[in-house]
């Protein structure tokens, strides 16, 4: 018995190398998976897919304008203007000097409130997650100014502080502000309390939890809401100008409409819609790549 013990070790590193021998054989046949593949096949699906999602938006486009195309040759034109013609009105008030003016007075109401809005959100959102008293304070007065609507509080607005940048500014800070509040008080919130107990267990205090912490955890989720909110501060500076301005793309769109110049509504309302997909695609980047980097 111990000699047959004795042989069956011996023939082990036999059999061992025999069965190594045969994966080998195995990689080279039909059935191996090369490596390279599980590299590029992704990559291909991914490539694809951007490949998918463009198509489809500039078949999209197209049909858009292909539509608004039918419908401008069954209304008056200074009702629905055909595509060409607001191109042509587009280029008319660029060149002369009208659209850039009104254009920067928009952009520069528009981040005024948009900076005012979300710097006041970001801080009274962190304090009223972190201070329960706070909230109970706050949260019926950001209630309140929502339930009212900003067209009727606008007035208001610019009586008390006259017609100007910082009224306007004002009127879409209000605007954005209840999003962002809301996204930094879900994102502060939602930051792990256990990694919170250990950053404090080495002697984290509260401005490196702050830093090191809650904001890089918190950021992802706070971009999500500045990304709807920078679009609402365009709104904002729009509805300001609705009440009284004289230049800005609000007053502008007040003038077409009251010149009956259907080409030049469509001018100024498919600039704010350019400038507000700008902006968004320019938050999402920045967001995309906090994501990368956390």
């Amino acid at each position: 018995m111990l000699v047959a013990r004795r042989e069956a070790i011996a023939t082990l590193p036999q059999a061992f190398s025999g069965a190594a021998a045969c994966c080998r054989e195995r990689s080279r046949g039909r059935g191996a998976i090369p490596i390279s593949s599980l590299i590029v096949e992704p990559r291909r699906a991914a490539r694809a897919g951007r490949l998918r999602y463009v198509a489809t938006t500039i078949a999209s486009l197209v049909a858009g304008l292909l539509l608004w195309q039918l419908v401008s040759a069954l209304v008056p034109s200074y009702l629905v203007p055909s595509p060409l013609r607001v191109v042509v009105r587009w280029g008319e008030l660029w060149a002369s000097g009208v659209l850039g003016a009104d254009l920067l007075t928009t952009v520069e109401e528009a981040l005024l409130g948009f900076l005012l809005g979300s710097v006041t959100a970001l801080v009274l959102g962190y304090l009223s997650a972190r201070v329960r008293p706070l909230e109970m304070v706050v949260a019926p007065y950001v209630a309140a100014s929502q339930a009212m609507p900003m067209i009727a509080f606008a007035p208001l607005l610019i009586t008390l502080l006259g017609i100007g940048l910082l009224p306007k500014g004002l009127i879409a800070a209000l605007i954005i502000f209840f999003p962002v509040l809301v996204n930094t008080v879900v994102a502060v919130r939602g930051v792990d309390n256990d990694l919170m107990d250990a950053a404090r267990t080495d002697g984290a205090g509260a401005l490196r939890l702050l830093v090191h912490v809650e904001g890089p955890l918190s950021l992802p989720v706070v971009l999500s809401g500045m990304k709807m909110s920078v679009t609402l501060a365009m709104t904002g500076a729009l509805v300001a100008e609705f009440v009284a301005s004289s230049a800005g793309l609000g007053y502008l769109l007040q003038l077409g409409r009251t010149e009956y110049d259907g080409a030049m509504v469509f001018a100024a309302a498919l600039t704010v819609a350019a400038v507000s997909i700008i902006a968004y695609a320019g938050i999402t980047a920045l967001e995309y790549w906090v994501r990368r980097r956390l």
